[in-house]
Parts: structure tokens; C-alpha cells; sequence
């Protein structure tokens, strides 16, 4: 495991990369043994170092849940990260991009817990402790050169989270359970870029079994994230993208259209 110490020093020079927008070596490249928990260790420095300038975290993205993508990014098997109050925004007209490192934009289905879920929960428990869900862009963005890592980087480096820009959350009603599961399994989506479409996606991309299986991944996989994840009731969610990852640009107006599902396409114009 890695020093207590170096962790620390490893999570101040990528907070200093985020802070001045500039991109740097793979810590890979210094760390020649650098593990997945490592990384996840310098990632809780990182949250501490948030924490102190009043970020805190609302909840967790999972990331490369679509294995579509596993190849373009050198991943093989998701990863998760922390969402903090100063990334989480409710999607409006216009976001920018200024500071962000090749931004990306991400198509996601977003949860918000009404309770504390449990790995061993079958898919009807597990949607029951979901109170809403909602349709968003996750604005992902590398400190890396080109977009080029190894996993360990991209979860040390905040697992590329930039923004989460959420739709509007529907409740999940009790009488509506059977058919709001129904739905994450089924549905597709378009999504498009200055109104033309660029990718469909479906709900199966994400770990062959819809968004719902990405919450169960982070139940199960707390043996590697090196503590353990408790997930709080108003914790927020983001299942990984429905579709490839594409680079935005200021002046794009970025949109989506939803069917199977009864949540509403959304729109942003990137500035």
C-alpha cells in the first residue's frame, strides 16, 4: 500500500493541475508500482484536501461501466469516484468549459438514495432505495496528455470527473417499481451534437444490465477501492455514459432524446 505521505504529496500536485487547468506526467510514470488501491488512496487525500476548502461529497460516479469504450481508454473494469457540491449542478442553458483539460461529454442515468443499499439486494430491493431518478451529462476532462492513462491514473485523478449537469429527478413512486425497472433495463437513447446525431446508446451498455447494475458494483467492489464505501440516503449516483465519450468545444449545443423511459431528453450549450 502506498505511503500515507506520498499519497498526500500526489494528491496536492493534482489538485495544483486542476486548480491552474494545466495537464501533467502520468503518476504512473514516477509510481512505476501503482496499484488500483493506491490510486483509490490518493483519491481520499484528494476528497480530504476538498473537504478543507468546503467541497464536500454529494454522492459517487461510476466510471467505464460501458464496455464499449474499454478499449479507447485502457480500461478494464469500472471505476468510482466522488461528486462533490461544486460539480453538481442542475442543467441550465448554458455551462462552461473554460478550465477543463480536452472536456468530454457523458449521456447518464443518475440515482438519488432514499436509503442505504446492500450488495447482496435483488434488483427489486435495490430500486426500492432509490427515491429519484434523472437523465444528465457528466463533463469529464483529463490532466493526462491525449486522453492517455492507466487506470490507476484516471482513478488518482479524480476519475476524470469535471461537472454533473442533472435533469430534472422524477420520483419513483411504490406503485411504479415494476415499471421503472422495466425501464432501466430497456431503454435508448440519441444523443446529438448542434442537432445532428452522433451516437445511440442503450440501456445495456451500462454492464450489460442498465444503470441499476452500476450501483450494485459499488457494493461489491468495496475490496478494492481500499475503505469502504457507505452510500447515505440523498447520495447522488452517476451510472457511466450510455454511449461513447465525445470532445466538446465552446459554442456546441449538445442534446439528447430518451425512448422506453418516461424521462425527458436535455440540452446544453457549452460555452
Amino acid at each position: 500500500m502506498l505511503d500515507k505521505s506520498i499519497a498526500k504529496n500526489e494528491a496536492i500536485k493534482i489538485m495544483a493541475a486542476l486548480d491552474e487547468s494545466k495537464q501533467i506526467d502520468l503518476i504512473s510514470k514516477y509510481l512505476t508500482t501503482l496499484t488500483v488501491q493506491d490510486a483509490y488512496g490518493i483519491a481520499q487525500e484528494i476528497e480530504y484536501l476538498r473537504a478543507a476548502r468546503k467541497e464536500y461529497t454529494v454522492g459517487l460516479k461510476v466510471g467505464f461501466t460501458n464496455r464499449n469504450i474499454w478499449k479507447e481508454y485502457n480500461a478494464s473494469s469500472p471505476i468510482v469516484g466522488a461528486i462533490y457540491n461544486t460539480t453538481v449542478k442542475m442543467i441550465n442553458k448554458t455551462f462552461s468549459i473554460d478550465g477543463l483539460s480536452e472536456p468530454k461529454i457523458e449521456p447518464e442515468i443518475i440515482f438519488k438514495l432514499k436509503k442505504t443499499p446492500e450488495a447482496d439486494m435483488s434488483n427489486e430491493e435495490l430500486i426500492d432505495c432509490v427515491s429519484h431518478v434523472s437523465h444528465g451529462f457528466e463533463i469529464v476532462h483529463s490532466i493526462f496528455k491525449n486522453w492517455q492513462f492507466t487506470p490507476a491514473d484516471t482513478i488518482a485523478a479524480f476519475g476524470l470527473h469535471g461537472a454533473l449537469l442533472c435533469g430534472r429527478f422524477v420520483e419513483i413512486l411504490k406503485v411504479e417499481k415494476s415499471i421503472r425497472l422495466e425501464e432501466l433495463y430497456s431503454f435508448n437513447i440519441t444523443l446529438s451534437c448542434n442537432g445532428k446525431e452522433v451516437d445511440k446508446g442503450h440501456a445495456s451498455n451500462i454492464l450489460e444490465a442498465g444503470p441499476l447494475e452500476a450501483l450494485r458494483y459499488i457494493l461489491l467492489d468495496n475490496k478494492n477501492l481500499g475503505r469502504q464505501v457507505i452510500l447515505n440516503p440523498g447520495d447522488l449516483i452517476t451510472t457511466g455514459t450510455l454511449t461513447k465519450a465525445f470532445p466538446i468545444r465552446a459554442g456546441e449545443v449538445w442534446s439528447t432524446e430518451l425512448s422506453g423511459i418516461d424521462l425527458s431528453g436535455i440540452k446544453i450549450h457549452l460555452s
